[in-house]
């Protein structure tokens, strides 16, 4: 989904990266629901130069590690594509209901976007 320059700079401190050769070569954002303890992961994004080298897996693993030492114990994400790769790393899927009310409110029904929830209590 496509952010402009303004999001993201409004956004910055949600994020964590990684970089290759002083490249920016993935990245992807945490949003803090403040609700349930629950954090959305968002604009997970991986250059085609490393996909399929473990990148996203260890951008997955750093976002999970900002989330815990954000105090969340759970994190979810929406996505139309990857199912596959969401559930390989332990995610389940989950309903709208199952989102914090206030994300249920802003959810794109158009987009028709499956929800992967994870559980990070347990990871560290």
């Amino acid at each position: 989904m496509p952010r402009t320059y303004a999001q993201i700079n409004s956004n910055i401190t949600d994020f964590v990266w990684i970089e290759r050769s002083g490249k920016l070569v993935a990245c992807v954002g945490l949003k803090n629901c403040q609700e349930g303890g629950m954090g959305e992961i968002y604009a997970l994004a991986v250059s085609e130069q490393v996909q399929n080298q473990g990148v996203s897996v260890g951008l997955l693993n750093k976002v999970i590690q900002k989330a815990f030492a954000g105090n969340l114990s759970k994190v979810f994400a929406l996505s139309k594509h990857n199912a596959d790769w969401f559930l390989k790393q332990g995610f389940v899927e989950m309903e709208i209901s199952e989102l914090p009310k206030k994300r249920q409110d802003l959810f794109d029904y158009q987009r028709n976007s499956s929800i992967f929830f994870k559980d990070i209590r347990h990871e560290n």
